[in-house]
Order: C-alpha cells, then sequence, then structure tokens
C-alpha cells in the first residue's frame, strides 16, 4: 500500500510520524511526505521523499497558520498536487492540519489522524469543570467554523454535522497516549486508539560535548534536570528564573532552547544548552522534567519514568496535557506568571518535584504502560487495517450515543476545478 504523511513544519510532529513511516516501509509499503520546505533536510536525512507544493515550491504546512483558511486552502492543493505523482491509498495527517481532511472528502480516501498526547476534541462525557468544558467546545467550534468556511470556498456541498461526524477527526484516530494517562476511554469515539508515544530521533551521531556533559555530571552525584521551554505568548518568560535559581548550583540543567523566543544570553557553566538536545541521550540520566507541557516533551518525560513541573502557556495542546498530568499524579504546576518573576518559588517547585516519592512512583506506573502499548508497530497495524478496509474498518470498542459506529462515507464531493496561479499554485 502506499502511504501520503502529511506534516506540520514542527519537528515533533514530523519525527514521530517518520517513526511510523519507517515501520511501515519495513513492512513493504511506499511512503511519501507532504510538508514545509523547512523540513526538506530531516526527511532527506531520514530517507524519505518530500513531494513539492508546486512550481515555484515554497511554504506549506505551516503550524502558525494551521486555523487560516488560506494555510487550510494551501495544503489542499499541495495533497491534490502530490496525489497525481504519488496515488496513496492513505492519508495520514495531524491536528491541526485539516487539508488532508478535505481532501479525503473530495476524493473519497481514507484518512488517518496520527494525534498528540491528548484527545482534542468533545467527548461523550464533558469535562466536569465548567471552564474546562467550555475551553474545549469552544475550541472546536472555532475550529469547525474555519473547515466549513474552507469548504465552502472549495466549492463542496455544505452539511449539518454533530460530534459524531467531526471530520477533523478521520477514519482512524492514533492517540499517542495509554487509556491510563487519557482516561475514560469509552467516552471517545470509536475510531480512537491508544498506540503510545511514537517518539521517534533522527539516527545521528550524539554531540561528544553533550556525552562529556553528561558523563561529568554523573560524576558529581548532583541531580540532572532536563528542561523545554517553549514559546510563550503572553510575554512571560520563565528561562532567566531558571538561570538565576539553578546557575552555579549543585545542579545540572540540560535545556532544548530551539522553541524559546526569550533571549538565552551566556548560561552558567553547570547548564548544557542547545537549540536541540536528544531526549533519548539524556532522560536515561535525569531525575525531572520542566516543560511548558508539550507532547514530545511529556512523553519523553513519562516514557522514562520521570516526573515534572509544568508552566504551561496558551498554546496548542498544553492545557490538556496540563490536565491529563494532574490526574495522573505525575506533575505539579507553575504559573508563567509566577515562574518567570520569582526564582525562589521555581526553586522551591522542583525541590518539592524531587523530593515527592508519590510523583515518582505515579511516573513509574505510566512509564509501564507506555511500554506495553506498542508505538509505532501499534500505529503501523492500524494503518494497515484502515488502508484494507477503508471507512468500513471494524474497531475494537462499541460506539455510544454521542458516537455511534459510523458507516460508510457518504459519496465524495466532486473536486472543484483546479484554480491556476496565486495561493493554490
Amino acid at each position: 500500500m502506499r502511504f501520503l504523511f502529511c506534516s506540520l513544519n514542527s519537528y515533533g510532529f514530523l519525527l514521530s510520524a517518520i517513526g511510523t513511516a519507517v515501520t511501515l516501509q519495513e513492512r513493504g509499503h511506499e511512503i511519501a511526505f507532504v510538508t514545509d520546505t523547512m523540513l526538506s533536510g530531516a526527511l532527506a536525512r531520514a530517507g524519505f521523499p518530500r513531494i513539492p507544493r508546486g512550481t515555484p515550491d515554497g511554504p506549506s504546512f505551516v503550524i502558525d497558520g494551521s486555523g487560516s483558511p488560506l494555510e487550510i486552502l494551501r495544503q489542499v492543493r499541495h495533497v491534490e498536487r502530490a496525489l497525481e505523482h504519488f496515488p496513496a491509498d492513505v492519508l495520514v495527517t495531524q491536528p491541526p492540519a485539516f487539508g488532508p481532511y478535505l481532501v479525503a472528502e473530495r476524493t473519497g480516501l481514507p484518512v488517518a489522524t496520527q494525534g498528540m498526547a491528548v484527545y482534542l476534541w468533545p467527548t461523550a462525557v464533558p469535562p466536569i469543570d465548567p471552564l474546562v468544558r467550555e475551553f474545549v467546545a469552544r475550541r472546536y467550534r472555532g475550529f469547525a467554523l474555519t473547515y466549513d468556511s474552507v469548504r465552502e470556498l472549495l466549492g463542496m456541498k455544505q452539511r449539518v454535522r454533530g460530534l459524531a461526524d467531526n471530520p477533523m477527526m478521520g477514519d482512524l484516530h492514533l492517540l499517542r497516549s495509554v487509556p491510563e494517562f487519557e482516561g475514560d476511554m469509552d467516552s471517545l469515539p470509536p475510531q480512537v486508539y491508544c498506540v503510545g508515544d511514537c517518539l521517534w530521533e533522527l539516527p545521528e551521531k550524539t554531540e561528544p560535548a553533550l556525552l562529556e556533559w553528561i558523563a561529568r555530571a554523573r560524576d558529581s552525584g548532583e541531580p540532572i534536570l532536563y528542561a523545554q521551554p517553549g514559546r510563550s505568548f503572553s510575554g512571560y518568560e520563565y528561562w532567566p528564573s531558571l538561570v538565576e535559581a539553578f546557575g552555579n548550583t549543585p545542579v545540572r540543567v540540560a535545556a532544548s532552547v530551539g522553541r524559546m523566543n526569550a533571549q538565552m544570553g551566556e548560561p552558567p557553566e553547570n547548564f548544557f544548552v542547545r537549540p536541540h538536545v536528544p531526549q533519548s541521550v539524556v532522560l536515561p540520566h535525569t531525575r525531572a522534567v520542566i516543560s511548558s507541557a508539550t507532547t514530545t516533551s511529556v512523553l519523553g518525560a513519562l516514557t522514562h519514568g520521570l516526573p515534572l513541573l509544568l508552566i504551561p502557556t496558551d498554546g496548542g495542546e498544553q492545557m490538556d496535557v496540563l490536565l491529563r498530568c494532574m490526574r495522573a499524579g505525575v506533575a505539579l504546576r507553575l504559573s508563567e506568571t509566577v515562574a518567570s518573576s520569582s526564582p525562589e518559588r521555581l526553586r522551591a517547585s522542583v525541590e518539592e518535584l524531587l523530593a515527592r516519592e508519590d510523583l515518582q512512583r505515579q511516573a513509574a506506573v505510566l512509564q509501564d504502560a507506555f511500554r506495553r502499548a506498542g508505538g509505532h508497530a501499534r500505529a503501523a497495524a492500524l494503518l494497515e487495517e484502515l488502508g484494507r478496509h477503508g471507512r468500513g474498518m471494524e474497531h475494537e470498542r462499541e460506539g455510544t450515543s454521542l458516537f455511534p459506529r459510523r458507516g460508510p462515507r457518504e459519496e465524495p464531493d466532486a473536486p472543484a476545478p483546479r484554480v491556476g496561479g496565486g495561493l493554490l499554485s
């Protein structure tokens, strides 16, 4: 079978997709990718082709524009051009890369979602907290409105949908989680499957300086922390507080700062700072993780049995991930405003994190659950099943009154005439 992976221009999204693609390729399938030009090098190092957007080539699947109708239209055009060169049997996309879902509607192709560590959409059993319930519903309404506006721009028939017909979920939704972390699986649509972490890193030689730093840190007996500060959307940056709290103290800090938008300055001697510090190298030696509650850093911590200090921003899935971590008893929380203004509170929170045996025990429970989840092999097997049966794929869980088993796909919408020039070129 042929699988066309459609990835946003984020390394966290791309590397997870590559890991599953590698597994499918090893099982005899053909693979191609559509994504932004900036990720061409990473794809080439992994041995996969990137199909260009067109002539000339240009930006596509840009995560910062994922809620924009113009960006979604560009994704549609990119995927449809790719299908002219690579007639795929299955499309594999990510939330919130919505273009492939529209292409699936227009062509009748099955489409799978390789998701985040959390399920983003409303469930059959809403959250108890009314603020959380409204946050999830508002997010769904906003994206659904954008999705339907793009359908209209494409000349597709308008349809009245309920939650059971959420087109932004796919015919198969691969949740990068385990039931012990996500919670009540029976409240989710039957096409949602937990497949484990599905983390993957490019097989590149580790920087000798990192190996030397880890060796010295281990010899010192001082605890090692892994920090991954993300982009702040509020103007509050906790990096200066982190440096003040732990600089030149008997603690070692490995920091991956490629997504950070704060001014870094000169790091202290006990810090190892790079745009990307490979988690697979440093986390086996780490005592705890400081994270903005993004999928990759949290999954890295949990698969190594490490407790977390979460300092979420307003971006992406972070509040959802935070809530799952707090419910699972594996994390402490500190707000951006407190973390950025009080190095003392930040240091005290880390000291509590290192002392809390209950958090460490629960992290070990989840580590074992992720170890048994199947990961890329489980994801690949489900994608093969989708390729064989399409929307008629039989699911393991029964549907509910809100999310019944889905029937055969309606007749695909006839694609609108191709538009040459301008945005859709």
